[in-house]
């Protein structure tokens, strides 16, 4: 009898076979919608209708540009949402060949400078003085270089001066003389900005 007995509570003590766990949940894909060579063409078009001939259409011409040269991910990407403000730090995620390429179409090549121009371009582009108003002066003439009321030999001149000047370093000016020159470059901006008004360009 007692052996019965402690058959039967044994067996009432039993828990059986532990419970499967639950088969895991599969990672849900996030999709991240990439942008194409047209978002970047539509987005310079839209982005800068104030930088170019009004005349001249650029969707077109820059979706296969971006496509014939593979523009990055990153450049499509920052053409695709970029502000007017924007250009120039847009155009510097492209080799330099294809910015020279990218600045001539928005300037129009039809124009017999557009080359020329588009050196200048991608020249100014790359600076960074480091001192606000010298920027601000600096993106104004990158600006100016499509402005067709001025003549092309204006343009040019401006440019290369302006890309010359301000490719000295300026890192290690005194605070005075940061000073200075921001003063100086309010002054010169202010000057471009009213002969760009006279001659119907406003950058």
């Amino acid at each position: 009898m007692r052996t019965l007995l402690v058959l039967v509570v044994l067996g009432c003590g039993s828990s059986g076979p532990p419970p499967k766990a639950p088969p895991p949940v599969p990672p849900v894909a996030v999709l991240f919608e990439r942008r194409t060579c047209m978002d970047a063409a539509i987005g310079l078009d839209r982005s800068t209708k104030t930088l170019r001939p009004p005349e001249n259409e650029v969707v077109a011409p820059v979706q296969q540009r971006c496509a014939d040269d593979a523009w990055s991910v990153a450049a499509i990407e920052c053409f695709a949402t970029m502000t007017e403000d924007d250009l120039n730090a847009c155009t510097r995620l492209l080799p330099a060949m294809q910015r020279e390429k990218l600045v001539a179409t928005l300037l129009g090549n039809a124009s017999d400078d557009a080359e020329e121009l588009a050196t200048i371009v991608s020249k100014l582009q790359a600076l960074q003085v480091g001192i606000l108003n010298c920027d601000r002066f600096v993106q104004a003439v990158t600006v100016t270089m499509s402005c067709r009321g001025l003549a092309s030999a204006a343009r040019i001149a401006l440019g290369n001066e302006t890309a010359d000047f301000w490719s000295l370093p300026t890192t290690r000016l005194s605070i005075e003389d940061r000073a200075r020159m921001a003063a100086a470059c309010g002054e010169s901006l202010q000057a471009l900005q009213q002969q760009s008004v006279d001659v119907g360009c406003m950058p």
